[in-house]
């Protein structure tokens, strides 16, 4: 079958952002990055991603971004098959290849090196090799482009004479590196290049040298160098060689950029998916996965595994009164003192909020899980001093012990937390073990879950709207529609009340139904009322894509309402993504294929990977609270939502921050350049009517 469509930005060519990236814009060979489309498992066509300057002047081709070849160039594939061949065969996996070819429609012969960033695409460097002088003064003329570019962007430039073994470097390369030229005696040399790369890199570095000369291919080296002074630098090395007539190795020529901020950003990112970026404790995901690994373990040894649910008894009201900064510091306390209390073979993990939860592994009896849970407890009651507050925090411990209380994790975290209630409603400051008589907790939430199927039915569910705001413009651009439950029996009931007992009983695919329709619904009545066009972001559950028919009730929300698909995004969390992966994936690309949007909501407080940011068509991220909200107090907060905006702006995604709560985090997301925020500063959740009353008024201004 043809695969087709045209991917936005550059795969695999990070690299070329910032001020680095003026060197491939200003550098004499041409560049194109390129998607390959295959026919029967052979290279048909191509389409241009990127071209740079250089791409126009030496084929005298412009405009092709988003242009197929065959379009650029009629009959190019009958006159140049070799092009094709070549090209599909890196795409699909082959390595770097370098040759020359003669492209008749242009009357031009081009040397071309080309690479695969990424299955399926490619890179191609070339220049017009219609006399071999030309090559060589075209090389000399780009190394004195890159030469003006690495003055301006502090890159270091190479030149390497293989034939004599010389070795030039630019002044920004001894700096880059941290050498003085004075007091490098041996001056340019292999040697004193070897002396600065850690000695963990230094063999990898020389053979991947080494590989693109003997390859042909273009030079791409990633290594780390240890500065005089002992501290770390990563570097990114970019070359190319020239060849004799014989394909003898004559000179490589670069340029080395320092990456050290870019891989300290990617590494906070990558521990930030899977730790609590408060307590710095593992997160839930990682603590599911050593739970799995430890029941595994114990099955093979005979032993038990003993899982602790804990929470904190008084915790609201110290973070009511005292406020969050007091809150967050007596949760990173609390954090320090459960660690103190566990073995290294133990894990301790914050689940979110005041919950945390304790793996106790090679248990052989459960006095040994009672000696912990009390020196647990203990640990805890002791008052903690919090910027001179004297705070008294006790926890409550359920306790659920694998194989006797229950053979898998969710059971086995189900009757823990079950526990944990149980030891909360008999006054706290205590530990308990699960049995099976624990039902208050159980028959609570039967009740809650019996006057919910009533809700329902009784249509006691409504939305409100939170306006989410343009922050170049500051015109309202879109709402996220929030579910509330009017009970007669407990009132205005939140979701965090109710949403997970919803989920637990597959209320959620019925209740998502109705905020599907009447989101979209709500919308035409304000589109028919003359508000400006709005996006509305519905927030999905897992189980809608598990087990209802998320594709069905969207189209038909759309079909009845009259909405614009377009106008609608839907707000998916990475854990969906990941974990639900298997339903997901052609789900989210049919409706993609209809205008809808798709966001990942509380984006950097999921999973520990990424490479769905590839595999789903997604247009937006929405900053978690979490790092907006003390982002202008804590670096960082502040460095990790800098982080997420720049990967964000790399990949071609809108970026929109929630919890906004002040003008100062305004002034910092500007800076930023975050395209939208939403938050109590602009509005709280608001009904229908009050939202379009808000929304006038905002037109107005």
């Amino acid at each position: 079958m043809l695969s087709d469509g045209v991917e936005k930005g550059l795969p695999g060519m990070a690299f070329l952002s910032g001020e680095a990236g003026s060197i491939v814009e200003h550098m004499l060979n041409g560049m194109a990055c390129c998607r390959v489309l295959f026919e029967d498992g052979q290279a048909c066509d191509f389409v241009f991603l990127y071209t740079n300057p250089a791409f126009e002047s030496l084929t005298r081709l412009a405009g092709v971004v988003g242009k197929r070849v065959t379009e650029v160039i009629p009959g190019i594939r009958e006159s140049n098959p070799l092009l094709f061949d070549i090209f599909g065969r890196v795409a699909a996996g082959g390595g770097a290849e370098k040759f020359e070819t003669h492209v008749e429609a242009l009357g031009v012969w081009f040397s071309i090196s080309v690479y695969s960033p990424k299955s399926e695409h490619f890179v191609a460097v070339f220049d017009a090799v219609t006399e071999h002088k030309q090559a060589e003064q075209a090389l000399l003329r780009a190394n004195e482009r890159l030469s003006l570019a690495q003055r301006t962007a502090g890159a270091g430039v190479w030149d390497w004479d293989i034939v004599n073994g010389k070795l030039e470097w630019s002044d920004e390369f001894f700096d880059l590196f941290g050498l003085d030229p004075a007091t490098v005696h041996e001056g340019a040399t292999f040697e004193a290049w070897r002396k600065t790369v850690h000695p963990d890199d230094l063999h990898r570095a020389e053979e991947v040298i080494m590989a693109s000369i003997r390859d042909h291919a273009p030079l791409f080296n990633e290594y780390r160098i240890v500065l005089p002074n002992g501290a770390v630098r990563w570097i990114d090395a970019f070359g190319d060689t020239t060849y004799d007539e014989h394909g003898n190795a004559q000179r490589m020529i670069g340029i080395c950029i320092d990456t050290t901020a870019r891989k300290q950003a990617e590494a906070q990112i990558d521990f930030l998916a899977h730790h609590d970026h408060l307590t710095r404790l593992p997160n839930r995901f990682v603590a599911k996965e050593r739970l799995k690994m430890a029941m595994a373990y114990a099955d093979r040894a005979d032993e038990n595994v003993a899982l602790l649910f804990l929470d904190l008894d008084s915790f609201k009201a110290i973070n009511d009164s005292l406020g969050h900064n007091i809150g967050d510091l007596l949760l990173v306390e609390v954090a320090r003192r459960l660690q103190a209390c566990l073995r290294e073979t133990d894990t301790v993990s914050r689940q979110g909020g005041d919950e945390f939860l304790i793996i106790l592994t090679h248990i052989l009896d459960l006095d040994a899980v009672t000696g912990s849970a009390a020196k647990i407890v203990d640990a805890l009651a002791a008052p903690c001093e919090i910027e001179g507050h004297a705070l008294e925090v006790t926890v409550s411990v359920g306790i659920a012990v694998y194989p006797n209380d229950a053979q898998d994790t969710d059971t086995l975290m189900q009757r823990a937390d079950t526990a944990m209630y149980h030891a909360k409603s008999t006054g706290g400051n205590d530990y308990t073990f699960f049995n099976e008589q624990m039902n208050e907790a159980v028959a609570a939430a039967l009740a809650i879950r019996g006057e919910l199927r009533q809700a329902l039915a009784g249509g006691e569910f409504v939305l409100h709207y939170q306006p989410q705001i343009d922050l170049a413009s500051g015109r309202v651009v879109g709402v996220e529609a929030l579910l509330r439950w009017h009970s007669p029996k407990r009132g205005l009931v939140l979701p965090e009340e109710f949403i997970s007992i919803a989920e637990d009983c597959g209320l959620i695919v019925p209740i998502g139904d109705w905020v599907l329709q009447e989101a979209c619904r709500q919308g035409m009545r304000w589109q028919q009322a003359g508000l400006p066009e709005l996006t509305i972001a519905v927030n999905l559950s897992a189980l809608q894509l598990r087990r209802g028919n998320l594709q069905q009730s969207v189209v038909q929300a759309l079909t009845a309402s009259g909405f614009d698909p377009v106008r609608l995004e839907l707000e998916l969390t990475e854990s969906i993504l990941i974990m639900e992966a298997e339903y997901a994936r052609d789900t989210v690309r049919h409706l993609k294929s209809l205008g809808i949007r798709f966001a990942i909501d509380d984006f950097g407080t999921g999973y520990s990977s990424l490479a769905y940011l590839k595999r789903f068509p997604i247009d937006k991220l929405k900053i978690a609270q979490t790092f907006v909200r003390d982002m202008d107090t804590n670096a960082e907060d502040a460095a990790i939502v800098q982080a997420i905006i720049q990967m964000a702006r790399a990949l071609n995604l809108r970026i929109i921050a929630e919890g906004i709560e002040s003008e100062a985090s305004i002034a910092h997301l500007r800076l930023l350049h975050c395209d939208e925020v939403q938050g109590d500063y602009y509005a709280k959740p608001l009904p229908a009517d009050e939202f379009e009353r808000y929304a006038r008024a905002a037109a107005r201004k």
